[in-house]
């Protein structure tokens, strides 16, 4: 009696040399992917039209593996929104805020960097979206802001709050300076690109305005002995000589 013959290829030792063959994506890849997949549908369809389906497909993976890494759709936009935070954490170089580092520079890169960041286009399209979504979903909201603004601010505060007890900077309230510069600097910018009344600034016009900024601010913070030196220096600058005594 003849045995039976197993189709080629299609038996259990076939099968774990498939499985064997198919690429592996690593846990930190299968999440970097999730997260970019989810940030692309969010943004064009907004966080309530979009669902699963929709974000496992751009990514190229099962909705059954997106509820591997991530158990709700609300914790996949958190991972964006913490992605995002995580670029601009990058951006800011801690060297660069060195407490020994002269004010103005420490200023001029720092708020610079968040400029560039929040200003940028993709950014602005979270904005839009955490603020269309904020009454339905406030806990959403509420995660954006803790993981943007508030820990950028939360890093210029600890700075501030330094220089005042090195007595570098006269800033008894550092929470409501690191405020205050965040709005000289991006305040109407932020709002007039999130309504589409201007296009992203140019490099030229963010640096313009941080220059600004820390300069009215550092005139007001300055020690007031510091301050009158610095504001006699730039009136000799532009060619004023005291007259001679007579």
């Amino acid at each position: 009696m003849r045995g039976k013959k197993s189709v080629k290829g299609t038996g259990p030792a076939a099968q774990r040399r498939a499985l064997k063959g198919r690429p592996r994506i690593e846990q930190a890849e299968r999440r970097e992917k999730l997260i970019e997949a989810a940030e692309q549908v969010f943004v064009e369809t907004g966080y309530g039209a979009a669902n699963v389906d929709d974000i496992a497909r751009r990514a190229g993976m099962s909705k059954k593996t997106i509820y591997q890494v991530f158990d709700t759709k609300g914790s996949l936009f958190a991972a964006v929104i913490a992605a995002r935070r995580a670029v601009l954490a990058s951006m800011i170089d801690a060297e660069r805020c060195s407490p020994t580092d002269a004010p103005e520079k420490v200023l001029r890169h720092f708020l610079s960097q968040v400029a560039r960041f929040v200003l940028a286009p993709r950014q602005a399209a979270l904005y839009r979206l955490v603020i269309a979504e904020s009454q339905r979903a406030p806990e959403l909201a509420h995660a954006f802001y803790r993981e943007g603004p508030s820990k950028a601010r939360s890093a210029l505060t600890q700075w501030l709050a330094l220089q005042h007890e090195r007595n570098v900077l006269h800033v008894p309230d550092a929470p409501s300076a690191a405020g205050m510069l965040f709005s000289m600097v991006i305040g109407e910018p932020q709002m007039c690109l999130l309504i589409g009344e201007s296009q992203e600034p140019s490099d030229e016009a963010i640096m313009e305005r941080v220059d600004r900024a820390v300069q009215i601010f550092l005139d007001g913070a300055r020690r007031r002995d510091e301050a009158v030196g610095k504001k006699i220096g730039r009136i000799q600058e532009r060619g004023w000589r005291p007259a001679p005594a007579k």
